[in-house]
C-alpha cells in the first residue's frame, strides 16, 4: 500500500478505529480530545472515528483536532436504538426518532450513509447476564445461523465483529454471523480511555481521507477486522 496523506506507515492495510468516545461528548468516557490526538499520533493509526453516544461533534470542532496531527479524524455517532447500539456514518447530527432502528435506516438511506451493528452479542451468550439484555432474547452459542435471523441484521450494512471491550467468544460469534450473512466485517476499540485506542482496528485495502470514502469502502466490503497495531504486527481477525 502506498504512503497515504494520513501519515500512516507503509503496510498491507490502512488501519481505522471505527468506534471510540471522548469526554467531550460521552459522559462515561475519560478520554480527553487532547489525549486522543496524542495517542493516535503515537500509535501510527491511519484514521480515528469519533462516535459519541447519541450526539456528534460539531463540524467546526473537527479541524481543531485534525490540524494538530497527520491522522485522519472522522465524525460518526453511536445511536442507542430499540434493537441495540448502532454505529452511524453519514449523518450530520442526531435526528429525533432515530432511536427506532427502522426510522434510523430510513434517514440514513436518504443521506447515503451506513449502519453498523456494534457489539451485537455483548452479554448475550452467557445466561448469567440475561438480565442485562434489553430484549431478553436467549442466544445459543452453538447456533450462529439462528442468531443471523435477528431483525437487527436486516437493517445494517456491516457488523462490528471485533470490539475491544467484548470477550473473544462474543467477537468470534459475531464473526460467524457476519460470514453467514455476507455482511461487511469491521472492528472498533470502543475506547473510553487513551490506552485502548487502536487495540483492534478495521483494516482497509486503500487509504481514506473522509467519511464518504469510509462509507464507500465499507459498503463495498473492502475491509476486514484486525488487531495487532499496538504490537506493530497487524493481522486480520479470523475464526480459529
Amino acid at each position: 500500500m502506498p504512503q497515504s496523506r494520513s501519515g500512516h506507515p507503509p503496510g498491507p492495510y490502512f488501519t481505522v478505529d471505527l468506534h471510540l468516545h471522548t469526554s467531550r461528548g460521552s459522559s462515561d468516557s475519560n478520554l480527553s480530545p487532547t489525549a486522543l490526538v496524542e495517542r493516535a499520533r503515537a500509535i501510527g493509526i491511519g484514521a480515528i472515528c469519533i462516535t459519541e453516544h447519541d450526539n456528534m461533534w460539531d463540524l467546526k470542532e473537527m479541524p481543531e483536532v485534525a490540524e494538530t496531527t497527520d491522522v485522519r479524524f472522522l465524525r460518526g455517532m453511536e445511536v442507542t436504538t430499540d434493537m441495540g447500539h448502532i454505529g452511524v456514518f453519514g449523518l450530520k447530527r442526531y435526528v429525533g426518532g432515530i432511536y427506532k432502528l427502522g426510522e434510523l435506516r430510513r434517514i440514513v438511506d436518504a443521506e447515503g450513509g451506513i449502519l453498523i451493528a456494534n457489539h451485537p452479542f455483548r452479554y448475550k451468550l452467557d445466561a448469567r447476564f440475561s438480565f442485562i439484555n434489553p430484549d431478553q432474547e436467549p442466544i445459543d452459542p452453538a447456533h450462529p445461523e439462528r442468531a443471523a435471523r435477528l431483525a437487527i441484521f436486516e437493517m445494517v450494512d456491516a457488523i462490528e465483529v471485533l470490539n475491544g471491550a467484548c470477550s473473544e467468544d462474543e467477537n468470534e460469534f459475531a464473526l460467524r454471523v457476519a460470514r453467514i450473512l455476507g455482511k461487511a466485517e469491521v472492528a472498533g476499540s470502543d475506547s473510553h480511555s487513551a490506552g485502548s485506542i487502536g487495540c483492534v482496528t478495521t483494516l482497509l485495502e486503500e487509504p481514506v481521507s473522509d467519511v464518504n470514502g469510509l462509507i464507500e469502502t465499507i459498503r463495498a466490503r473492502r475491509c476486514r477486522a484486525g488487531r495487532g497495531l499496538l504490537k506493530g504486527d497487524v493481522v486480520p481477525f479470523d475464526l480459529p
